[in-house]
């Protein structure tokens, strides 16, 4: 049976409201306090629904309620079990959001708004959801400008990375390009050093300066940094090692590289001036 043309047009404009999600109903979810407080706080990425636990404290109740009316969000109140049912999971907490689609930034939203010296983190194909949401929890705690990764081989944002970032994604931009070959060489166009971050590197991390605008590229375990990105770098730097044990692991190795960029460059704002 043909619909009429209103009830079709209706549809259309009903589809045209509704927001892309995260990941499919049982992906778009995320949940435990932190994760849902901050996520909300920040206001950065729209929360299509807020539903809490009738366990909750009536002040983390109102707490909650308050930074979801901030930004429009609709709320209910619902049982532990009803949570468990939605998330899959008792590690809710009594905090479960439903999210849209992760907004990436652009490029030149990133580097317009960034201080000077200038500091990226380059993933190249990182598919481990906790390493990059670890990597991403480094790089907002050691005052990393952005994060940026690569449309293929590389996980995206989910649920899974939101809560091993234990919420830090909301507040470090985020870009999502075609080709880190095609952006290293636009960032070394603008004066930025962009790095390799090596295990057989000719240079040591600490010795390499970084207090001017730089950018690390940090492989995944398995296969490292892909021949072509290679190719285009700057330099190879290294982490040393008391002792070979192989690589390390991707999110410790950018945690050391986020630290040693802030150390550099806090030892040249408090450095006393030459007399």
């Amino acid at each position: 049976m043909k619909q009429k043309p209103g009830a079709m047009a209706e549809k259309s404009r009903r589809r045209r409201k509704k927001k892309n999600l995260l990941g499919n109903h049982q992906r778009c979810w995320v949940w435990g306090r932190n994760v849902v407080l901050s996520t909300l706080e920040a206001a950065n990425w729209p929360v299509i629904e807020l539903q809490l636990s009738d366990r909750l404290d009536e002040q983390d109740l109102d707490f909650a309620r308050q930074l979801a009316d901030e930004t429009e969000t609709p709320v209910s109140i619902e049982s532990p079990e009803r949570l468990k049912s939605l998330c899959h999971t008792n590690e809710h907490q009594g905090y479960l959001a439903r999210m849209s689609a992760f907004p990436y930034a652009e490029m030149d939203e990133i580097l317009s708004s960034a201080e000077k010296p200038t500091s990226l983190i380059l993933l190249d194909r990182i598919q481990d959801p906790f390493n990059f949401g670890a990597i991403v929890r480094s790089a907002v705690a050691l005052g990393v400008d952005g994060v940026v990764i690569a449309e293929k081989q590389q996980t995206e944002v989910t649920s899974q990375v939101v809560r091993s970032s234990a919420g830090m994604i909301n507040f470090v931009p985020i870009a999502r390009i075609a080709d880190l070959v095609a952006l290293t060489e636009n960032l070394q166009g603008e004066g930025t050093h962009v790095l390799a971050a090596v295990e057989d590197a000719n240079i040591a991390l600490h010795d390499y300066d970084m207090t001017q605008d730089t950018a690390v590229v940090i492989g995944s375990e398995g296969a490292g940094i892909r021949n072509d990105l290679l190719a285009v770098c700057d330099a190879f730097v290294g982490i040393p090692q008391v002792q070979d044990v192989g690589p390390l692991n991707a999110a410790v190795a950018a945690g050391i590289v986020c630290y040693e960029i802030n150390r550099q460059r806090l030892v040249q704002k408090f450095q006393p001036p030459v007399r």
